[in-house]
Order: C-alpha cells, then sequence, then structure tokens
C-alpha cells in the first residue's frame, strides 16, 4: 500500500511539474515578459503601438521571440524586435533585444510603396537596449 500511495504522490508531483514547464513554454508567457520589460522602460511609448509576438523558440531555460510593434496612427509603420529571454524561476525575463528590420511596408505584400523608416528623432521606440 505504501509503494502505491508513493507512486501516486510521485505522479502527482511530476504532473505539476509539467504543468507549469508547458505553462511557461506559452507565447502568453513570453508577450507577459516581453511587455513587463518595456513598463520599466520610461522612454518606450507604448501607449501609441500594439505589441504582436511571432514566432518564439523555446530551448530549456532560454527562448528567443520575434516581436512586431505596429503603430496605432499608421498600421503599415512596423517595428520589428528580436527578444532573447532566460527563465528566471516561475517566469520568463528579457535578457536582451535588437532590431529585427521590418520597418514599414505593407504587411500583406502588393504594389504599395514602403513607409519610409522613421529617423531615431521619429521613432516610436527610443531605445538603446
Amino acid at each position: 500500500m505504501r509503494v502505491f500511495v508513493a507512486l501516486v504522490i510521485t505522479l502527482f508531483l511530476a504532473s505539476a511539474g509539467c504543468n507549469k514547464a508547458t505553462k511557461l513554454q506559452r507565447k502568453e508567457a513570453v508577450q507577459a515578459a516581453i511587455e513587463s520589460h518595456l513598463k520599466q522602460r520610461p522612454n518606450v511609448m507604448m501607449a501609441n503601438l500594439n505589441l504582436e509576438v511571432g514566432e518564439v523558440k523555446f530551448n530549456g531555460d532560454t527562448a528567443e521571440a520575434e516581436a512586431n510593434f505596429r503603430s496605432k496612427q499608421s498600421p503599415t509603420l512596423v517595428v520589428g524586435v528580436h527578444y532573447k529571454l532566460r527563465l528566471a524561476g516561475d517566469h520568463w525575463q528579457v535578457e536582451s533585444s535588437t532590431p529585427s528590420g521590418g520597418m514599414g511596408g505593407n504587411p500583406h505584400g502588393g504594389g504599395a510603396a514602403p513607409t519610409p523608416a522613421p529617423t531615431a528623432a521619429e521613432s516610436p521606440l527610443k531605445s538603446s537596449h
């Protein structure tokens, strides 16, 4: 009987650990980490932008994500950013970010000319991280 109880407890704990890992390896968890990171940066004007997290690659306790920031005033203006994240306990934490292109243009293709990239003074993301 003790063996059966120990087995049930072990399976329960293993299941709980798997559920935690599964919850952390989701795009939503990465997006929450990016949003939290951006809230700490006073030079990022998120009120004017929509965050769209695209592809996320998980590798153990690290993740990489492609994110687009789309202007609410001019939806064809898009700034792409590549994020590197590390697992910090029960949440993801942004380690670094770099521009990844994808500035301006028609997201659906077609013949529309690309929107010129904003200058450093005009950029909705005035950030040096």
